[in-house]
């Protein structure tokens, strides 16, 4: 049993209250009060601070538990929603909130019992994992302190470990030493899963399209803010139109939300780097980032004093090995492919919740790829080398799934000649991946809640519980919340399974990895054919960057494989899209869409090649125009797989 608790009750209802007081009281727990509004619950959480709130979300007065529950958030006091009323409209505010579980009126004890063991096991876990993470990133400080190396490098791997604690798209740094600008390297930005891309003057110059003095003109004209603090969206709009330098970021590389770091040298040096973190999230940054930034600080201080005082006792050549551009390919992310920034989020969502046996929830439509995202959860998981069950809940009759997932006797029903392991237990000690839950009967979403939460299983025509340890990972193309609301899913199950969500984007929202995709299914399906198909052709990568691909990835992969079979060189020059789309999309092809810093490098050199009739070298030749010597073009020419017949 979970230890004891103090539990704040807030429910309108004397009767219900009571019992719920009778129950937990039962259970060891201590009631420091029953509220039946919000302001009465208030009250009960200024003497004395609750650690667990069960709260009803219709009260009395004008506030409801939904209004108490950001109150609660603020203060970081967990909170279950207790309701017999489960409308799309109500379900959609109160996840907003993120509650750390949802009990439908009326329930039994073991269900309340087992939530609020759920829910504290969250909360202590979730506490416990930051701390964790804070710890970690103090050890790689003081590592990346001792190490050699450049400037450039040991900022990078601070970065790189901030990515942890701080999501962002983009970080620049305003550097002051001995209370002068400097104009060290700006900041990075990434491209990768742990790839990041150097941007210096020079840099910023090739994407805004600005000279180095009209940049430097804006940095002096923005003011720096020397607290921590953070804006999105609307706040976000204003703080660009006073900080110019803010606002050349957010138009030019299409940011909505920043975070500031403030690192005030204090120790040995005089002055100060300033990280401002931006994200093309509109709502990345909230008031936790704020307390996060504060204990960031001396360490950080720390760190940077000490590369400081290192860095002036170098010699100033410049280092010949530049690591930046280096491609870093990840374990347990191989069978997923693209660099945008809704996956790069994804990556890490995924990376926080697989070390934990915490459910989680995978949403999206069909063909995005759920089952790879289930694969790579349980590859970084501590069970990786157990057993990986999958099932997919709309492929079987309503009257077998309860045998496929919890097995049956022999002799149990017609038919069932010899004794059957389920799923459940095939997966003990490891992962049960449960594709298509939004297709399962509604008469077995309560022994599947049951089996979740009380850790235990019945087999069909058996008559003593079985006792497994099983992660769950749920994906569905279905809209859970719809589905509750139209009484076809159970609240309580959906608020069980949705622990931690994963929304998947669909593939007309990550254009940018469309390239990325096409190329890696050439590489792919040249190897089945056995034909030496290696290439796709300009025309042909418009077509599929303008069309708008209802059947995802998926539908990606068949149409190159089909390209390829019909192929006739080594390029594949046209794709053969569904006609009715593609008068359409021809429509959209001047639509723009953004590009990866790679997809652009090649368009642009691929445009000077064309202007230089393919001509490399000499006077007017694409090295000359693009300033590059013939041998470094040549490079990220074979880097970029740009070839003759690209231009």
């Amino acid at each position: 049993m979970a230890k004891p608790l103090k539990i704040l009750i807030v429910e309108d209802q004397f009767v219900e209250a009571n019992h719920l007081r009778l129950m937990l009281k039962k259970a060891g727990h201590s009631i420091i009060g029953m509220a039946r509004s919000v302001s009465d619950a208030k009250y009960y959480i200024a003497q004395e601070k609750p650690e667990l709130v069960l709260l009803d979300i219709f009260l009395l007065g004008k506030e409801t538990g939904i209004d108490l529950a950001e109150i609660l958030k603020e203060n970081n006091i967990p909170f279950i929603y207790l309701s017999a009323n489960s409308n799309e409209e109500v379900l959609n505010k109160a996840k907003l909130t993120h509650p750390y579980g949802f009990l439908v009126k009326p329930f039994r004890e073991k269900d309340l019992l087992i939530t609020i063991e759920i829910a504290e096991y969250h909360q202590e876990h979730g506490i416990e994992s930051s701390i964790r993470k804070e710890l970690l990133f103090q050890k790689q400080l003081k590592s990346i302190v001792k190490k050699s190396g450049t400037w450039d490098d040991r900022v990078l791997n601070i970065i790189t470990c901030l990515q942890s604690l701080i999501s962002f798209d983009l970080v620049m740094a305003v550097f002051y030493i001995d209370n002068k600008l400097s104009n060290r390297v700006l900041g990075y930005a990434r491209t990768g899963l742990h790839e990041y891309q150097k941007i210096g003057i020079e840099e910023l110059q090739n994407i805004t399209a600005l000279k180095e003095s009209e940049i430097n003109e804006l940095r002096n004209k923005s003011k720096v803010e020397t607290n921590a603090t953070f804006y999105n969206d609307l706040d976000f709009v204003k703080i660009c139109e006073k900080t110019p330098i803010k606002k050349m970021i957010a138009n030019s590389m299409n940011m909505k939300s920043n975070l500031m770091l403030p690192v005030p040298l204090s120790l040995h040096e005089n002055g100060g780097l300033y990280l401002s973190f931006f994200s093309r999230q509109s709502n990345n940054y909230n008031k936790n980032h704020l307390t996060l930034c504060e204990r960031l600080q001396e360490p950080l201080i720390y760190a940077i004093e000490n590369l400081i005082h290192a860095d002036k006792k170098l010699d100033q050549k410049k280092s010949s090995a530049n690591n930046t551009g280096k491609s870093t390919k990840i374990s347990g992310f191989e069978s997923i492919v693209g660099k945008s920034p809704m996956l790069l989020k994804l990556f890490d969502h995924i990376i926080q919740v697989a070390p934990a046996d915490t459910t989680v929830l995978i949403t999206g439509e069909s063909g995005t790829g759920k089952e790879s995202i289930a694969n790579s959860i349980q590859q970084l998981s501590g069970r990786k080398n157990d057993p990986f069950v999958k099932i997919n809940c709309s492929a079987l009759p309503p009257s077998l799934i309860e045998s496929e997932l919890f097995g049956h006797e022999k002799g149990s029903f017609t038919g069932a000649t010899e004794k059957r392991i389920g799923k459940f237990e095939q997966a003990n000690n490891g992962t049960l991946f449960l594709d298509e839950i939004g297709d399962m009967p509604l008469e077995m979403q309560a022994k599947l809640l049951r089996a979740i939460q009380e850790k235990e299983i019945e087999r069909v025509g058996g008559n003593m519980p079985i006792k497994v340890n099983v992660r769950i990972i749920a994906a569905t193309n279905c809209n859970l919340e719809k589905e509750v609301a139209d009484g076809r899913f159970r609240l309580d199950l959906y608020y069980r399974l949705n622990v931690f969500p994963i929304q998947l984007p669909p593939l007309r929202e990550r254009k940018e990895d469309i390239g990325l995709l096409a190329r890696h299914f050439i590489a792919v399906y040249s190897a089945k054919t056995g034909k030496n198909v290696t290439e796709i052709a300009e025309s042909a990568l418009k077509s599929l960057l303008s069309y708008q691909w209802p059947g995802n990835i998926r539908e990606l992969e068949n149409l190159i494989e089909r390209s390829i079979l019909l192929a006739k060189t080594d390029t594949i020059e046209h794709i053969p899209l569904p006609a009715f789309d593609e008068i359409k999309t021809n429509n959209k092809s001047t639509e723009w869409f953004f590009k990866t810093i790679q997809e652009n490098e090649r368009e642009h050199i691929i445009n000077v090649l064309e202007k230089c009739n393919g001509r490399i070298r000499g006077a007017g030749g694409a090295s000359e125009i693009l300033g590059l010597p013939p041998t470094t073009l040549a490079s990220r020419m074979q880097k970029l797989g740009i070839k003759r017949s690209h231009f």
